[in-house]
């Protein structure tokens, strides 16, 4: 904005500051740059109709008329101006119940951004004010290798357009981003392990990120590297916890997109990445439970077989009765089926007689069952849902399993369920002296199948949830997890919980919720309260509402009291949701949805999620974007956005750690794996150029934002770069910047600072610059009106009627009016008129004052006049 623009803006403002109205009569109206004029005309024609609802008569009357008037003047315009428009309607009138309607219009001389209808009594016109401040437009760069920003300094006042993260590592060799050796890490079946045990060619679950889809990917390589300081990075919710080292790189989001930081780089509020849902096909096991009974019953082709396999080895009975330890009868009695065989005594049979027992067993023989048992021949959900009400309250035994239950009516639902499951007739007790119910299922096989086919049931404190329910489907898993519940769980009034001493379980279950895409946080308390205990107690949390939704659905509880707690915490909690977040920038969606044609107006609830002000809910987004969306093709690409499977989860706290620890690396192919539910970053054979290819990327992302904003911008005076170090140097002289913009570069200044506080200080340093670049073209114009005066005379003209004189005679080339001269208006209008070029020269230098003692006014002519 010149200054002779900023004399007309001026004057309009204060015209229309001096009116008032007496009631909320007076219309402002705000059209944006660009903005379709036919829809803000409807739109005060429908404000018209609402404004007949006004209880008093006269301000009914005046809105009416002023909106009235308004339409027709907007009318007159073909299209929106370049620069918007601002227009103003009201009753002027100084006396109560008069009519004098006005109506005043501007196309301002700064674009504007923004849209706006009021009524009130006063002109709103702050934005118009805002303007005049704007003397000059400079450019700002700020940068180093991490950061940078670019922003507008516009008179006195600094705007920030855009702030940039780099995602460059600190330096390290390749190599060096390892986790803790126990750190779970998710397989492509559904099989969580220790990344100590990971090897090659393992699949992992892993993050395709053009589309933010789960996919597999194996691992390639797996070493181990000492180090001497550990990281412990926390989340806030869900309460992920991962140990790494500082060089470990993890996938951050930011306004800018997703990019790549190192640990030690991480700050407090950096927003990781976590999967929403883990979907893992699973299968059905086969657990081949016939081999578990204690003896079995030979078919006559079975006990050919073994005489014939005898013979073929020249054995006689008493031979083979020699090799097993028994008798020649024992031997006999078997091969003429007098007799049912014991599972040792058949075993080694087979190995005498080069046979595999197992295929055997599944075709010779049939279960002998001393006592009524009937053995799952598959892992199904019910078995399942009995393995996990063992990890959570039972105990093995040689012959029997028995549970500890506090609940009496679960107790009883369990002995009904798995007595008619088993076959069995389990004890029931209760244990007054420890105030439990007690259930024994006494049955050999049943023990033997569990140790065998699940190794993984420990002790307390190193069980881990056995490999087959992990890479069952998720009925089986949910199932499951409906035992462990009914066994440890508990509802409070905001959470479901369970807590064990048991770390890498409570790990596990973290994870395998993300099969139904439960959100939970892991917990550790210290357990000082416990003068019996130094054990740790390890807890897992789920207080999110969808997530509470989910677990009732897919897991539930079988006591009668915690299915109702479970009911009433669901319900007392609110539908926000700060946990379940859409990953997209709200300005990409409103690029999206401006794309297809549609207005914003469509979603007025949301419009500081549009202007990345905050994150958005995915229950917020399903609520106030899509279900407001009629066009079919807008809502898929909405939907797609909505079912992204991936959410951030900020950062709450980071805990150093100094000692030495040997940490396990591996690399995966697609470069990314998730440990602990954090989407991290692998050792890949790329590490060695990330650094420069993080730079080049950042440069060229400030770039891209620097030739779109500066690039084209009339009132654009000149640019100015700083930072920390040489980064801003490689930046300028390098291939990133536009060479109209290289040119327009008039300051390249050492900073402290990057980011906001950098374009502060850059504009502070750069002061002496400023200052030269906005008094250099003022004086050069009154230097040339001085040497002419002292040179040519004839070819100047000074005073107000001898200036007039020489205009009208079309002799004036330069018009230099003084800010202070007292008609500027009317000369203005004088030289447009007449084809003359006006200057408003400032009274801050030396010339200026000059001019003004002048007479104010002055004209360099074309040619001398007489």
């Amino acid at each position: 904005m010149d200054k002779l623009q900023s004399y007309k803006l001026k004057k309009f403002i204060n015209e229309l500051k001096a009116i008032r109205g007496r009631h909320t009569e007076l219309v402002s109206v705000y059209i944006p740059a660009g903005y379709d004029l036919n829809k803000i005309i409807n739109h005060i024609a429908q404000e018209q109709g609402t404004a007949s609802n006004i209880k008093d008569k006269n301000t009914r009357n005046n809105v009416i008329d002023s909106l009235e008037k308004m339409i027709r003047h907007l009318r007159l315009f073909k299209k929106t101006p370049e620069n918007g428009l601002a227009v103003f309607s009201g009753n002027v009138a100084a006396q109560e119940g008069k009519t004098d309607l006005k109506i005043w219009s501007i196309e301002p001389p700064i674009p504007l951004n923004f849209r706006l209808y009021r009524c009130d009594q006063t002109f709103v016109l702050d934005e118009l004010v805002k303007m005049l401040d704007v003397n000059e437009v400079y450019g700002l760069i700020v940068m180093d290798n991490r950061d940078g920003a670019v922003g507008l300094l516009k008179g006195t006042s600094i705007t920030v357009i855009k702030e940039m993260t780099s995602g460059v590592p600190g330096k390290t060799r390749a190599g060096g981003q390892c986790n803790d050796p126990d750190t779970p890490i998710l397989c492509s079946d559904g099989n969580i392990i220790k990344i100590k045990d990971s090897h090659n060619p393992l699949i992992l679950k892993s993050m395709n990120f053009n589309n933010f889809t789960i996919k597999d990917s194996p691992i390639t390589d797996k070493w181990t590297v000492n180090k001497s300081k550990v990281y412990e990075i926390i989340t806030k919710y869900p309460q992920l916890k991962i140990r790494t080292s500082k060089d470990h790189i993890f996938f951050v989001y930011t306004k800018d997109g997703v990019i790549e930081k190192v640990a030690e780089d991480l700050k407090n509020n950096d927003v990781l990445l976590m999967p929403e849902k883990i979907s893992i096909k699973g299968k059905i096991h086969k657990l081949n439970s016939k081999k578990y009974y204690n003896s079995f019953v030979i078919t006559n082709r079975g006990r050919e077989l073994l005489n014939e396999l005898r013979l073929e080895k020249k054995l006689h009975q008493k031979q083979i009765a020699k090799i097993l330890g028994l008798t020649q009868t024992a031997i006999s009695v078997v091969e003429l089926g007098k007799r049912n065989i014991r599972r040792e005594f058949l075993e080694k049979l087979c190995c005498v007689l080069s046979i595999d027992f197992e295929k055997f067993l599944d075709e010779f023989t049939e279960p002998f069952k001393y006592k009524d048992i009937n053995l799952p021949e598959e892992l199904d959900i019910e078995f399942a849902r009995f393995l996990g009400y063992f990890l959570g309250d039972g105990c093995v035994e040689r012959d029997r399993i028995t549970f500890f239950e506090q609940r009496k009516d679960v107790a009883l639902q369990y002995k009904e369920k798995f007595d008619k499951y088993f076959g069995l007739n389990s004890s029931y007790k209760f244990r007054e002296s420890k105030n439990y119910h007690q259930i024994k299922f006494t049955s050999r096989p049943l023990v033997r199948l569990i140790k065998n086919q699940f190794p993984e049931f420990r002790k307390t404190f190193d069980s881990e949830i056995p490999e087959n329910i992990l890479t069952s489907n998720d009925e089986i898993i949910g199932g499951f997890l409906r035992g462990l519940f009914d066994a440890e769980g508990y509802v409070t009034r905001s959470s479901v919980s369970i807590a064990m001493v048991n770390k890498y379980l409570i790990q596990q279950l973290q994870l395998i919720l993300l099969r139904f895409s439960i959100l939970s946080s892991f917990i550790e308390h210290d357990n000082k309260r416990n003068p019996y205990s130094k054990k740790h107690i390890f807890k897992l949390q789920i207080s999110e509402k969808k997530s509470l939704q989910l677990f009732k659905e897919n897991i539930g509880f079988t006591a009668e009291d915690k299915s109702k707690k479970l009911i009433e915490t669901i319900k007392d909690k609110s539908e926000k949701s700060h946990v379940r977040q859409i990953l997209i920038n709200g300005s990409e969606v409103r690029k999206i949805i401006e794309k297809c044609g549609h207005n914003l107006q469509l979603f007025p609830q949301v419009s500081g999620f549009f202007r990345d002000k905050r994150l958005m809910s995915k229950q917020t987004f399903e609520r106030s974007i899509l279900s407001k969306v009629k066009d079919t093709i807008l809502y898929k690409k909405l939907e797609e956005i909505y079912n992204y499977n991936i959410l951030p989860v900020s950062i709450s706290k980071i805990i150093i750690e100094h000692k030495k620890q040997e940490l396990v690396d591996i690399s995966v192919k697609n470069q990314n794996f998730i440990a602990n539910g954090v989407l991290v970053h692998n050792s890949s054979q790329r590490f060695a150029r990330l650094r420069e290819e993080a730079k080049h990327d950042f440069y060229k992302r400030i770039s891209d934002v620097v030739n779109k904003e500066f690039l084209g911008m009339k009132d654009l005076k000149g640019i100015l770069v700083g930072g920390p170090g040489m980064t801003k140097e490689t930046f300028v002289h390098g291939n990133y910047l536009n060479n109209e913009l290289k040119k327009k570069v008039i300051a390249i200044k050492d900073l402290s600072y990057t980011g906001e506080y950098g374009l502060n200080e850059l504009v502070e340093k750069s002061k002496d610059k400023l200052a030269e670049e906005e008094i250099t073209k003022e004086k050069e114009i009154v230097n040339e009106l001085l040497t002419m005066l002292a040179v040519n005379t004839e070819k100047v003209a000074y005073g107000k009627e001898e200036v007039r004189k020489a205009i009208e005679l079309g002799a004036a080339d330069k018009l230099l009016i003084s800010e202070v001269f007292d008609a500027v208006e009317e000369f203005e209008t004088l030289a447009e008129k007449y084809g003359t070029k006006v200057f408003i020269i400032s009274t801050e230098t030396r010339e200026g004052v000059q001019l003004r003692d002048l007479g104010g006014i002055a004209a360099i002519l074309r040619y001398a006049i007489s």
